[in-house]
């Protein structure tokens, strides 16, 4: 089953919508992705198809109007909800959490420099990126800050990049101080409407009569779509809790080319402009090319492709969009090798003229000549990013990581203390990763794993 719509006539892409919907049908089979929805928008194209079924084994098929969960693409909505305050005076970027937020007692047992607004929106805030609370089905933001507020963080504010769902769990909470209300209640009223979107939250009553695309794992080489059921604890709702279709993040991504009818009366090209800016020190190695105010940096500096991917329990979604050019991209998956379906789909785009930004890890030198074993040494011990604790242990003439979630990789060391974990267990591809100084520490101090950042605890043994 398919759904397709083509606006307009165009001489941009070399295909048209049912073309398209082929294509993309042939792509969701290879990667055992059951349904998902492509949209494209740019000056003459405006491209909506949807494939496949909401659940594996089951007839209701996906149509345009679909909800999909978001997962981390709820930031960037999060992201852009905190700017319209900031442009309203609501919210100061730069003004310390503890001015703010009364239960925010200075976390990093008084770190000198204080967390802010701006820090948590570009992830270089310290903050640990998941915290988990002994009641995770409270939805009270409050109660949940408080116990954050009072953990140490992983750097100075400001210094290092650490991807941190956390962070914008208290974005959420900043919103509710700003506006009085909820972060959802505040994200419906100020963005999603005007933006004509309807959306599907993953937690609280529903808002409207949209059918939720079932969530499905598929175990690599094996292929067959599993249906699971997204666990996210309503707290986490600001950081992965939104849902809705391509079209409805096509018209998101709009709003930030400019190209939405309501662009300029949500947030004003200024605005726009300064969530687009990259922050100098966010370096997320391993994601993205650099990183702005919520929104993801993709390709070489010359470039202004920006987004976010989103990934939650038997999902995966992706947004791209050019502010330049104003074309965007939108894939929504209800599979978790959704982000394989993408990676296919933006080779295809390519191949039919339209260069998606997209990051590209650069390939790593040859494996580095140096097993001195005391630089080996030097790199043994635990690192910690909250509950997640990474031991690096020596193996045969290397290195071997591991954590408490059954992950096994041997480690492959190349310059500048870059590596690559390749898995024990499985054919994965294997993950781009690097060892850090910490600045508020003398020596190798952090430990960095795709965009997410742990700190050295014990030198191990």
């Amino acid at each position: 089953m398919c759904a397709a719509r083509r606006n307009r006539s165009t001489d941009g892409l070399e295909m048209d919508a049912q073309q398209i919907t082929d294509r993309l049908r042939e792509l969701a089979e290879k990667n055992a992705v059951p349904g998902a929805q492509l949209a494209y928008v740019s000056s003459t194209d405006d491209i909506s198809v949807a494939i496949g079924v909401r659940c594996h084994g089951r007839p209701e098929p996906v149509d345009t109007q679909t909800a999909f969960p978001f997962g981390s693409v709820t930031k960037a909505f999060t992201a852009t909800l905190v700017a319209q305050l900031a442009s309203d005076g609501e919210v100061d970027l730069d003004e310390a959490l503890g001015e703010v937020l009364p239960e925010w007692r200075g976390p990093g047992n008084g770190a000198a420099t204080p967390l802010t607004a701006r820090h948590l929106l570009t992830h270089t805030g310290g903050l640990i990126g998941e915290h988990h609370t002994d009641d995770s089905a409270s939805p009270s933001l409050l109660r949940y800050t408080a116990s954050l507020s009072s953990l140490p963080l992983l750097h100075t504010p400001g210094t290092q990049f650490s991807y941190s769902n956390a962070g914008y769990s208290v974005l959420g909470r900043l919103v509710e101080e700003a506006t009085g209300g909820t972060w959802r209640e505040a994200l419906q009223s100020f963005l999603l409407r005007p933006l004509d979107i309807s959306p599907h939250f993953l937690h609280g009553p529903r808002s409207g009569d949209r059918s939720l695309a079932q969530g499905h794992a598929v175990r690599p080489g094996r292929g067959l779509p599993q249906p699971v059921e997204p666990a996210l604890p309503p707290t986490w709702a600001p950081a992965g809790g939104l849902g809705g279709s391509a079209e409805d993040l096509i018209a998101f991504c709009r709003l930030h080319t400019g190209t939405h009818p309501a662009a300029n009366r949500l947030l004003a090209e200024e605005h726009r402009s300064a969530m687009q800016d990259p922050c100098p020190v966010a370096d997320p190695f391993g994601m993205a090319d650099g990183w702005a105010h919520g929104l993801a940096r993709y390709g070489p500096p010359s470039s202004d492709w920006l987004g976010h991917d989103g990934t939650v329990d038997g999902a995966a979604c992706h947004i791209r969009f050019n502010p330049g050019t104003g074309e965007a991209v939108a894939l929504t998956t209800n599979a978790t090798s959704g982000t394989s379906l993408w990676f296919d789909v933006v080779a295809e785009l390519r191949s039919l003229g339209l260069d998606v930004g997209e990051y590209r890890l650069p390939a790593p030198a040859a494996p580095s000549a140096a097993t001195d074993r005391s630089l080996l040494t030097l790199l043994v011990g635990d690192y910690a990013n909250g509950d997640t604790v990474f031991s690096v242990r020596p193996h045969g003439d290397g290195l071997r990581l591991s954590d408490r979630t059954g992950l096994v990789a041997d480690l492959i060391l190349h310059d500048d203390l870059v590596f690559t974990a390749r898995r024990v267990d499985t054919a994965a591809p294997p993950y781009p990763g690097r060892f850090l100084p910490d600045h508020d520490n003398d020596g190798i101090g952090l430990l960095q794993l795709t965009g997410r950042t742990a700190k050295r605890v014990s030198t191990g043994g």
